[in-house]
């Protein structure tokens, strides 16, 4: 009698652990390890110019900073973070690259070849995206989604 009533409170609780709504924005992967992610939607008007040759107008190196609470301190002490990117093909369907990646860039019209970089480093609470063209131009600010993964 007692295990079966031992078996009717630990299915309740089960139960109720189950069904009951949840805020946090962390999940659980494996036991004993908690992760967030979370998309960013990065404008033109996001990048900020690190740095243009003084005969150039364009910038060659653009970043941008993300805010991500959720590396904290134990993050960064005991963590690791991850960023992708978003690409959709002529079809949409959508892939995910991992940062850092390198892609060979031509710009038709200028019958130039060149290439992009895009790489990031974290730290308590910030992202920093970073652009890089080899050629020294970059032209437009690039428009992309960015996924950020952070787990303890």
């Amino acid at each position: 009698m007692k295990t079966a009533r031992l078996l009717v409170i630990l299915l309740t609780l089960a139960g109720s652990a189950l069904f009951t709504g949840c805020t946090k924005e962390y999940y659980v992967v494996n036991e004993g390890v908690e992760m967030y992610q979370r998309d960013f939607k990065v404008k033109p008007s996001d990048w900020k110019v690190e740095e243009a040759p003084v005969d150039l107008d364009n910038a060659y190196l653009l970043s941008v900073k993300l805010s991500v609470p959720e590396i904290t301190q134990q993050v960064v002490d005991n963590g690791n973070v991850t960023v992708s990117r978003r690409l959709t093909d002529d079809s949409g369907n959508t892939y995910w690259t991992p940062l850092p990646v390198v892609r060979a860039e031509y710009a038709a019209g200028d019958d130039l070849l060149y290439s992009t970089y895009l790489d990031y480093e974290w730290g308590l609470g910030t992202v920093f995206v970073y652009f890089t063209a080899t050629d020294f131009v970059v032209g437009e600010e690039p428009e992309m989604t960015l996924r950020v993964t952070a787990w303890i």
